[in-house]
């Protein structure tokens, strides 16, 4: 039930049981934007950062030698100009615009750029972000301790110039120079050592913001603006003030008393916004897929008949839905749909992961042959979101009534202890999502691979390795490769290397009188073109 109640000069609106009494609103600074996101900052290293707050923080605080401009459009950044490919589409010589600053004053320089890449690629650093720049020639003689970093090939010809020089082309490399190649103050990185962008006095920025009042464990920090930004003036807000907050109701809520100019929100309170602020909705399918990590070094959830049984024993229709109900769509594969085309169609054409019940239950008696095992208990690991939340409580809710011999084990944890279990490969099972910043499938496909950065599970299939090879030698982009990549997303839906769940949407509640602030399929929104 939906309501607005007048009493005299204060406002009682009522939406999905929620008592908000607002009076109305005095004209608040014109330059500042309260937000309240769902996700914290877990570092704003930007060899390091590899979560969505960290990532949503490196666009309003870092400018790479590409950007993006308010619609998503490649533009340059650092760079004076958006360059063509030489030697083959091989080398990249990119010249950086003169007097472009850090916060501290200091200008930022080719070698800036060029030691991020390699401090990415260092094995030691043990970034999860390193095989974004697996293209770079000798990168994998280096990633695999094999040849010393110098031998990457990126380097500095003189003060204002980066040159690159990759194995083999890469259609989609200019995303990566805007989305992925972010500079790291050399003198900062050396004074401050692994506590570099762990905190606001430790973190620099090249960007349109500066940040202030953080620390990894914040729930409140500001994004200030950086007066030395080469575009500071075009810059319309001044403080962009953010509050974590992972309950979507109290999201809204604080939306609603006027707390917050944006929102981020999920779930089923959104039912009852429609009736109420459809015009303050802001729904956008990302580039971004949920999906299950298996541990396979675990008995269990290793055995592939076993996952086959919980996939098909949930209903994705049901859970973007009902569960959800956020506009999230049910997932095709491991690679969102809206990224590429194969001939016309979209890349997930022709695939699909359905609920089957009798076709799950056969599975699993295969399963519990195999294991020679009745009963079956899995550990199902939760970030403390309340997607996350849902998500893990319709899974278990799904897969326990299709299967009733299999038991799901909910363990919510904060996100980055979560993140910090897969890495050391603590648990059985868990549930994540992966974002992309280029539109290439292999990206995703990569969460499965062996070899991949980010491949949590130890997973390995022949097949499968054998696909992903034959696509890192085909250069274009055209139908030949991505066949190659449907290829081995149809096989990942089958063997479960990850089990993907659904294809994310971003909800937000937005003023309407801000304009100009847009959420890509790809990216996140940028503070510095909101008006």
């Amino acid at each position: 039930m939906n309501k607005k109640i007048m009493i005299g000069a204060v406002v009682v609106v009522v939406v999905a049981g929620i008592y908000i009494v607002t009076k109305p609103s005095n004209s608040s600074d014109e330059h500042t934007l309260k937000v309240a996101v769902q996700n914290n900052i877990s570092t704003l290293d930007p060899n390091l950062a590899d979560q969505v707050g960290a990532n949503w923080a490196e666009v309003q605080t870092l400018e790479g030698l590409y950007t993006t401009s308010a619609k998503g459009k490649i533009i340059p950044g650092v760079a004076t100009k958006v360059v063509q490919p030489t030697q083959d589409n091989k080398v990249y010589t990119i010249k950086l615009k003169k007097k472009q600053k850090w916060s501290d004053g200091s200008i930022v320089t080719a070698a800036d750029f060029v030691n991020s890449v390699k401090r990415q690629v260092n094995p030691t650093t043990k970034s999860t972000r390193a095989n974004h720049f697996k293209d770079i020639a000798g990168y994998d003689a280096v990633y695999n301790h094999k040849a010393n970093i110098s031998k990457l090939g990126i380097s500095a010809p003189d003060k204002y110039t980066v040159k690159i020089e990759l194995s083999h082309p890469v259609p989609y490399f200019n995303f990566i120079l805007a989305n992925q190649l972010y500079p790291i103050n050399a003198d900062k990185l050396k004074l401050y050592g692994s506590k570099y962008g762990q905190t606001a006095k430790t973190t620099v920025s090249n960007g349109a913001y500066t940040i202030k009042k953080w620390n990894q464990s914040s729930t409140t920090w500001e994004f200030v603006k950086n007066k030395y930004y080469a575009g500071a003036d075009k810059v319309h807000y001044d403080t962009i003030k953010a509050t974590q907050v992972t309950d979507a109701t109290l999201a809204a809520k604080q939306y609603l008393a006027k707390k917050v100019d944006e929102a981020e929100i999920s779930g089923s309170i959104l039912t009852d916004l429609k009736k109420t602020h459809a015009s303050d909705i802001k729904s956008t399918q990302k580039g971004r897929v949920a999906f299950i990590v298996w541990n396979a070094s675990d008995k269990t959830v290793s055995n592939t008949n076993l996952k086959r049984a919980l996939s098909l024993a949930i209903n994705r229709q049901e859970l973007t839905k009902s569960a959800l109900g956020d506009g999230s769509t049910p997932a095709k594969s491991i690679v969102p749909s809206g990224e590429v085309t194969i001939k016309g169609k979209d890349f997930n054409d022709g695939l699909s992961l359905p609920y089957d019940k009798k076709l799950a239950q056969s599975y699993l008696k295969k399963a519990q042959t195999e294991l020679n095992q009745k009963k079956i208990s899995i550990t199902l690991n939760t970030a403390d979101t309340d997607a996350y939340k849902a998500l893990g409580v319709y899974l278990k809710q799904s897969i326990e009534a299709t299967l009733p011999d299999v038991t799901i084990n909910l363990k919510q944890l904060p996100l980055n202890a979560e993140i910090s279990a897969f890495e050391s490969h603590n648990f059985q099972a868990g549930t994540l999502t992966w974002s992309t910043d280029y539109n290439d499938p292999i990206d995703f496909l990569d969460i499965a691979y062996s070899k991949g950065a980010i491949n949590f599970t130890n997973w390995s299939n022949p097949e499968y390795e054998k696909l992903i090879s034959k696509i890192s030698n085909q250069h274009e982009a055209n139908d030949a490769r991505y066949q190659l990549e449907k290829l081995a997303a149809k096989r990942n839906n089958e063997l479960n290397g990850v089990t993907p769940l659904y294809q994310v949407a971003n909800v937000h509640l937005l003023k309407s009188s801000i304009k100009n602030l847009n959420y890509p399929l790809i990216g996140y929104q940028n503070y510095k073109y909101a008006k």
